[in-house]
C-alpha cells in the first residue's frame, strides 16, 4: 500500500483501532499483536526509535517485543499488552507511579540541569526505587539514554503482558526520545 490513506483504509476495514496519538495509530491485529502505523514524520521517527531500541539487549524484558517492522519505519508489529490500572501497577511494581515520576524527573534534571526552570529535590523514596528492579531499570534508561522522563510517569506508557506464565509490566510506548521531541514536537 503506497499511501497513508490506503494503509489507514486497509487497517480501518480489517483491524480494530485501539489508540491514536499525534504521530501514530495503533490497531489490534490479533490476541498477541498490535500494529503501530505512522501518520507522519513524528510517527516515522518514533517507530524508528522503537525498532532501534528493540535490538538493544539493555531493553530486553523491559519493553514490549517487536515482531516485525517496515524497513522505512511506516509500521511496527508489536506485542499486545493489556491496560495497566493503578491497582495492577501497585501490585506488580510495588511503588506508586507518581513516585517513579518524581524520581525520573529528578534524574533527568541531574543529567541536564539547564533543561529545567525549577529545581526538583531528591525524592524521599529515591533509594527504594533504585532498589526495585523494574523502576531501577527505568531510572537507568533515563540516565543513560536520550530519553526524557515525562512519559514514564504515565500509566498509558506501560502495558501488561504474560511472561513465563506470569503477569509482567512492560513499556509499550518508548519512541519519544529527546531528539524526536526536539525535532518534531517543539
Amino acid at each position: 500500500l503506497k499511501s497513508f490513506n490506503q494503509r489507514i483504509q486497509y487497517c480501518e476495514k480489517n483491524l480494530i483501532r485501539i489508540s491514536s496519538g499525534s504521530g501514530r495509530v495503533v490497531y489490534k491485529i490479533d490476541d498477541t499483536k498490535v500494529l503501530k502505523l505512522a501518520k507522519n514524520r513524528k510517527g516515522l521517527a518514533q517507530n524508528e526509535v522503537e525498532i532501534d531500541f528493540s535490538n538493544d539487549y539493555m531493553w530486553n524484558g523491559l519493553i514490549a517485543e517487536i515482531f516485525n517492522h517496515d524497513e522505512n519505519n511506516l509500521w511496527v508489529e508489536m506485542e499486545l499488552a493489556r491496560k495497566v490500572t493503578p491497582k495492577i501497577w501497585d501490585s506488580i511494581v510495588g511503588v506508586p507511579i507518581d513516585e517513579l515520576q518524581k524520581c525520573a524527573r529528578f534524574i533527568e534534571q541531574e543529567k541536564n540541569p539547564r533543561k529545567f526552570q525549577y529545581h526538583f529535590t531528591k525524592p524521599a523514596r529515591m533509594d527504594e526505587l533504585q532498589e526495585n528492579e523494574f523502576t531501577s531499570s527505568i531510572l537507568d534508561l533515563i540516565s543513560n539514554y536520550d530519553i526524557g522522563a515525562g512519559d514514564f510517569g504515565r500509566l498509558s506508557t506501560y502495558g501488561l503482558v504474560k511472561r513465563n506464565g506470569q503477569d509482567d509490566i512492560v513499556i509499550i510506548d518508548y519512541g519519544l526520545t529527546n531528539d524526536v521531541y526536539d525535532s518534531y514536537y517543539r
